[in-house]
């Protein structure tokens, strides 16, 4: 009897373990791929020189998720990015929020001695983007 009953969830684990085992890959959607920012410009290039530029969007329900400077993540402290509206000053570069549609970025002159490269991350619920901006040394 012992023997049975061992036969036969050996046999249900088998079962188990085969049907739950696949070598195919399946496709994870990590989010929406349909762009729900919708912006001006994601990408621009600044010279040395203290430098502006204003972006707009073609929808209102994003936000900003943070700054990251030389890929190395920016401290936001107390400003809070969810806001409708802010102001985040830093010692290289600002960024506005004037409205639900329109960002202002300055980039302050560049005096070191390489490229910068600011990245600034939206989010629209599962929709992710970047802007980018890059000044030259």
């Amino acid at each position: 009897m012992k023997k049975k009953v061992l036969m036969i969830l050996l046999g249900m684990f088998s079962v188990l373990f085969v049907s739950c085992s696949s070598d195919e890959v399946k496709e994870q959607v990590a989010g929406t791929s349909e762009d729900q920012i919708k912006l001006s410009k994601k990408e621009a290039t600044f010279s040395a020189e203290p430098n502006t530029i204003t972006i707009t969007t073609g929808e209102s329900g994003w936000r900003v998720n943070g700054f990251a400077l030389d890929k190395v993540k920016v401290d936001t402290g107390t400003v809070n990015l969810l806001a409708e509206s802010f102001v985040f000053k830093n010692d290289d570069f600002e960024v506005e929020k004037k409205n639900k549609n329109t960002l202002v970025i300055t980039m302050h002159k560049n005096t070191t001695a390489k490229d910068r490269l600011l990245t600034i991350g939206l989010q629209a619920g599962n929709y992710v983007e970047d802007i980018r901006i890059t000044q030259s040394k």
